[in-house]
């Protein structure tokens, strides 16, 4: 398999963890030294112990399965380097009843080391209106309706 489709498995096959809220699945994506730039959080965060705590933490949040659906993915390689870049859709219902649908953008930059391609730099965001800082978590991507 050539790094563009296997990376594209990767970060595709990440619904289903996601849906399964899978902490280990997902963990064994990063790299040990990963830089995080997450939409929630301190501006950085370095580790893939760090990872794994936000994610447990993340999904400890929610009552229901989080549904996630990944659009506009593109992959671009050069050796052992890699980064890709795509929108993604996160819906679900949180502990204290909100619910939440809304489009986040996200960066995965990627190493191939000896175990394989890992994620070294992850960051994740969402669009605020510069004005008054409030998030734009309403914002949906060109032809999307109804989520």
């Amino acid at each position: 398999m050539n790094a563009v489709a296997e990376l594209t498995r990767l970060i595709e096959g990440r619904v289903a963890a996601v849906a399964a809220k899978d902490v280990d699945a997902l963990a064994t994506q990063y790299a040990e030294d990963v830089t995080l730039f997450d939409a929630v959080g301190p501006l950085a965060d370095r580790g893939a112990d760090v990872e794994r705590t936000r994610l447990e933490t993340w999904f400890g949040a929610y009552r229901t399965e989080i549904g996630l659906r990944i659009r506009d993915l593109e992959v671009t390689v050069a050796g052992p380097v890699a980064f890709a870049h795509y929108l993604f859709h996160v819906r679900g219902t949180m502990r204290d009843g909100a619910e939440v649908a809304m489009w986040v953008r996200s960066t995965v930059g990627f190493r191939k080391l000896a175990e394989g391609w890992k994620i070294v730099h992850e960051h994740s965001s969402v669009p605020f209106n510069g004005a008054t800082g409030q998030a734009l978590t309403a914002l949906r991507p060109t032809g999307t309706a109804g989520d």
